[in-house]
């Protein structure tokens, strides 16, 4: 199979468990989106894994885009709430909000450890390497000496 087919059919997954799981919240119905949410998320991995595709950069942002999605479906099905007097009134419920931050901070942390490998490869990167081969510098002009100890002491020299 061509490396675009399988690109392809993996993003077909995910699109396919996305109509599903908007499907679901369009009905109010939460635990059937949550099912197509977790379940194409399952498909996906095997697939991925399977055809030797896996890669730990899109599976996180994956995670952490499912994540945010739930955490919007859990605040708009359960932490806002329309009244009707006075016209057009909202409450807010605080378990709901609740829910929606814990997994929202929950679906942070596989792009917060991405973020930390990333950076830690850079760090080990960027080291300094520095050449002291060279003990002895050439002067390329014929005017110059080196300066010996007891010259060095004495502070009877001029500096170039």
């Amino acid at each position: 199979m061509s490396l675009n087919l399988k690109k392809i059919l993996g993003a077909l997954i995910l699109v396919i468990g996305l109509i599903f799981f908007f499907l679901s919240i369009a009905n109010n119905n939460l635990n059937l989106a949550l099912v197509s949410l977790t379940s194409t998320l399952i498909f996906w991995t095997i697939y991925s894994l399977f055809l030797d595709e896996f890669d730990i950069q899109i599976f996180s942002w994956i995670i952490f885009s499912a994540g945010f999605l739930l955490s919007l479906s859990i605040f708009f099905l359960y932490a806002v709430e329309e009244i009707p007097y006075p016209t057009g009134a909202i409450i807010f419920h605080a378990n709901g909000i609740a829910a929606a931050l814990g997994v929202s901070i929950f679906s942070l942390l596989p792009v917060i450890f991405l973020h930390q490998i990333n950076s830690e490869k850079k760090s080990n990167n960027t080291n300094l390497e520095i050449d002291n081969t060279d003990a002895n510098p050439k002067i390329k002009s014929d005017d110059w000496e080196l300066a010996t100890k007891e010259e060095l002491q004495s502070g009877e020299f001029e500096v170039g």
